[in-house]
């Protein structure tokens, strides 16, 4: 909440609704494979007591001012489109290291924000590694790679801005050579890790 109120603007990865809409094929309405996974993927989340994330918390605060509006580095389709592009037995792929994962799903949402908490970037690059959408390759592509490299030729087109602006993203974008930080760094922007 520190962050929260240092900032003028708030910016998250995309809206979730909208990500959600592209579950369904637009031409017949039914399920994509990959949609399938994500809504797997929500279901195994929401059933873990776990307490409302930053994106809720900050949604609930925005509400609560006068402030703008929270805004977003992707739209929907955009991700869809490059989920889209992976192959259907990746997907596959990924829905059986889901299934394999899902006993230890909680204990691995613990080490992730433990990690998280002690700025352990070797654990959480271990985590991504492991965990199914950073497991097969593109996928990986997909959720990762791409998704952070249109975020900083987002982020450096817009050039200086004389509001503080927060960046929000999943500390999985964080960590290896891929990273939004790294990508950044080489769209000429001055990315730096704070020391914690």
């Amino acid at each position: 909440m520190d962050a929260f109120n240092w900032a003028d603007l708030i910016e998250m990865e995309h809206d979730k609704a909208e990500f959600g809409a592209c579950f369904l094929d637009p031409h017949t309405n039914e399920l994509k494979p990959w949609g399938a996974l994500f809504i797997k993927l929500g279901q195994a989340f929401g059933s873990f007591p776990l307490q409302p994330g930053v994106e809720a918390e900050f949604a609930n605060a925005l509400r609560a001012s006068s402030r703008p509006a929270m805004t977003y580095l992707e739209s929907g389709h955009s991700i869809g489109a490059l989920i889209d592009a992976v192959p259907f037995a990746d997907i596959a792929a990924v829905g059986a290291a889901m299934d394999a994962a899902m006993p230890e799903m909680l204990a691995n949402i613990g080490a992730l924000h433990s990690a998280w908490e002690r700025s352990n970037v070797a654990a959480l690059e271990a985590l991504q590694a492991e965990s199914p959408l950073g497991s097969i390759p593109t996928m990986r592509h997909a959720f990762f790679t791409a998704r952070n490299e249109n975020w900083a030729r987002t982020i450096a087109a817009r050039g200086p801005s004389e509001k503080r602006q927060l960046l929000v993203v999943g500390a999985m974008h964080l960590v290896g050579s891929d990273s939004l930080l790294e990508t950044l760094s080489r769209c000429g922007l001055d990315a730096r890790r704070v020391p914690s």
